[in-house]
C-alpha cells in the first residue's frame, strides 16, 4: 500500500477513535434535551385548560401537541444516532412550530385582556414553561451546529511535517543506513492538542 494511502488509512481510523466519545456525548445530550422537550409540550397541553373560554383555545392545544410529537420524532432520531440531516430537517420543523405557538399565545392574551375570551387563572408560569422549552431548543441548535464542525471538543487532526535533520557523525555508517528512516523519524500525524496530543511517527 502507498505511504500516502496509509497516512490517510491511519489518520481516518484516529479520528473516528478520538471523535466517537464526544459523539456520542453529543447525541446524547440532543436525545436528553429533545425527550425533555418533549415532557414540557405534554405539560403545555395540560395547561391549556386557562384558555378553554378563548376562540383559539382548540389552536393552542393542537399546536401544543405537534409540538410534542415532533420533539419525540427528534428523541427517537437521536437515541438511534440517526441521519443528522433528519435531525435538522426535524429542529427546523419544531422551531417553527414553537414560534408559530408563541404568536398565538401571545394574541391570545392581548385579546384576553382586551374582553375577547376568558383566561383562568394566573398563567405566569405557562410563560416560564415557554421560555424553558424555548432555551432547550437554542441548546439543540448548538448541538447540530457542533455535528457539522469538522474538529470536535477542541481535538485536531494534522499530518505532521517532517522536521529538519543532519544526522550526527557517527563511527558506524552502517549503523545509520540501516535504521528505518534514519536517526530522524520522517514523516508522522498528531492528534489532539495541549497535554491530549501524541505523534505516531514512522
Amino acid at each position: 500500500m502507498p505511504l500516502l494511502t496509509k497516512t490517510f488509512a491511519t489518520l481516518g481510523m484516529l479520528t473516528a477513535f478520538i471523535a466517537s466519545p464526544a459523539l456520542a456525548d453529543t447525541y446524547r445530550h440532543i436525545d436528553d434535551l429533545a425527550n425533555d422537550i418533549e415532557d414540557k409540550a405534554r405539560l403545555l397541553e395540560k395547561e391549556m385548560r386557562h384558555y378553554r373560554h378563548t376562540p383559539e383555545y382548540r389552536h393552542l392545544v393542537e399546536d401544543a401537541r405537534a409540538i410534542r410529537k415532533l420533539a419525540d420524532h427528534l428523541h427517537d432520531v437521536a437515541h438511534d444516532h440517526g441521519s443528522l440531516s433528519h435531525m435538522e430537517s426535524d429542529l427546523r420543523e419544531l422551531d417553527h412550530d414553537f414560534h408559530h405557538f408563541q404568536s398565538v399565545f401571545e394574541r391570545v392574551e392581548r385579546h384576553a385582556a382586551h374582553g375577547h375570551g376568558h383566561i383562568h387563572g394566573d398563567t405566569r408560569h405557562v410563560r416560564r414553561l415557554l421560555h424553558h422549552i424555548e432555551v432547550d431548543i437554542h441548546h439543540l441548535q448548538d448541538d447540530l451546529r457542533s455535528l457539522r464542525r469538522p474538529y470536535h471538543h477542541g481535538h485536531r487532526t494534522t499530518v505532521a511535517r517532517p522536521p529538519i535533520f543532519t544526522p550526527p557523525p557517527s563511527r558506524c555508517p552502517d549503523d545509520y543506513s540501516h535504521r528505518s528512516g534514519g536517526y530522524g523519524f520522517g514523516r508522522g500525524i498528531s492528534i489532539g492538542s495541549g497535554s491530549s496530543r501524541f505523534t505516531i511517527r514512522w
